[in-house]
């Protein structure tokens, strides 16, 4: 009877462990941003594996106002920096998946312009740089409304409008489906 009940309490025992670790505000996020934080929304980014830094910094400029989004400014408006973290450094060690969401016929255009990307975001779209995301895996459509904000400077980053400037919405969309389909 004992043997039986072993393997039943090591797996009560390390499901537990996992639970503890797994901030309370996390509940908040599974809605958009998935279990684990594998987003099924082609419009919300998956936040598993995603670089710590990247994320303290994104969360962070959406609580303070840096950064607009009227979805996620009333989710983390009243998170304290020591939740921000928690919540970084949990997302930074969940499983990331494959989103593959991109145009299938774009792949290939997107691999021809991912030069324009890979010295900052890696050859494979996993950073080198914790201040830097992840592309590897996005969602295709999450990637290209980013990469349109950029362009059109709704979202700020002088180098991202120098790189992306002579692009057209097509190119950025194959880069999107390219990203999208790239495991980390």
């Amino acid at each position: 009877m004992i043997k039986q009940l072993v393997p039943s309490l090591i797996l009560l025992i390390l499901t537990g462990n996992a639970l503890a670790d797994t901030p309370p505000q996390v509940a908040t996020c599974v809605a958009c941003h998935g279990q684990g934080g594998v987003s099924g929304n082609p419009d919300w980014p998956s936040l598993a594996g995603q670089k710590q830094g990247y994320l303290i910094a994104q969360i962070t400029a959406f609580r303070d106002g840096e950064r607009s989004s009227p979805q996620m400014a009333p989710m983390v408006k009243s998170l304290s920096d020591a939740d921000i973290e928690a919540l970084a450094a949990y997302y930074a060690t969940q499983t990331a998946a494959v989103a593959a969401s991109g145009d299938a016929e774009l792949v290939a255009s997107g691999h021809n312009r991912a030069g324009y990307c890979v010295s900052c975001h890696g050859m494979k779209g996993v950073s080198a740089n914790d201040e830097w995301p992840n592309l590897a895996g996005q969602q295709a459509r999450y990637l290209e409304n980013q990469l349109l904000a950029f362009r059109n400077g709704t979202r700020d980053s002088g180098l991202m409008q120098t790189v992306i400037a002579d692009l057209s919405e097509q190119d950025l969309a194959a880069l999107a489906a390219y990203f999208s389909q790239l495991a980390r």
